[in-house]
């Protein structure tokens, strides 16, 4: 299994590509739905990993998300 939970509302996988709701700076969840973060940083607008294409998509459940990660940053293509 690639992914592993960070915490209840933060999944991570073996590249650091992660699936998580919001949080704010305390750890505290801020909203009821769930992200898909990249395994990498971009400041290509065009990108899905860039940040605010990141914060647009929004996912009803951990496993959607994951699902989401999965398919667009596939794993053994980042190792």
């Amino acid at each position: 299994m690639s992914w592993h939970k960070h915490l209840e509302s933060s999944w991570l996988r073996s590249d650091l590509a992660a699936a998580a709701k919001p949080h704010n700076e305390e750890a505290v969840v801020t909203g009821d739905y769930w992200l898909a973060w990249p395994p990498y940083v971009t400041e290509n607008t065009a990108d899905p990993a860039h940040h605010d294409n990141v914060l647009r998509r929004r996912f009803k459940t951990r496993e959607a998300a994951m699902a989401y990660v999965d398919k667009t940053w596939p794993l053994e293509t980042q190792e």
